[in-house]
């Protein structure tokens, strides 16, 4: 009788972290950013919903500011390990080639799926001028 409180509260205690452990998603950075000597940056944008993605686009678009809550900002080449944010759903790679506002290139978003292994290319990224349709 005093075994099954305990066999319960093992349970119990798996469920919960289980519950804790956060999906994964793996990005091999193979593209020259981020180039310190050139001030360069990349980021990862996240995006709960297809209204978010839509939003995302708009603002690339526009020129608008893009929502710097949505970014997780990488440091390094190579193979990176990362949390996807809670409710994500959709991510897209922007890459600053140097100093400013907008970024230079992005990827087309993609939906995620975890733990998965993602390749980014340099022929992954997009000029941000041919989404605006300066570069036509």
């Amino acid at each position: 009788m005093n075994q099954l409180p305990k066999f319960l509260l093992v349970i119990v205690a798996f469920l919960l972290t289980a519950e804790g452990f956060c999906d994964n998603l793996i990005l091999e950075n193979f593209t020259n950013y981020p180039q310190k000597n050139q001030n360069s940056k990349i980021a990862i944008q996240w995006a709960n919903s297809a209204k978010e993605v839509e939003e995302g686009n708009q603002a690339l678009i526009s020129g608008a500011k893009l929502n710097q809550s949505t970014m997780q900002f990488l440091t390094r080449l190579g193979k990176m390990e990362m949390t996807i944010p809670q409710k994500a759903e959709y991510f897209r790679v922007l890459v600053w080639s140097k100093e400013g506002e907008e970024p230079d290139f992005h990827t087309n978003w993609v939906e995620i799926i975890p733990n998965k292994v993602y390749t980014l290319k340099p022929d992954s990224l997009i000029p941000s001028v041919l989404m605006s349709g300066m570069g036509c």
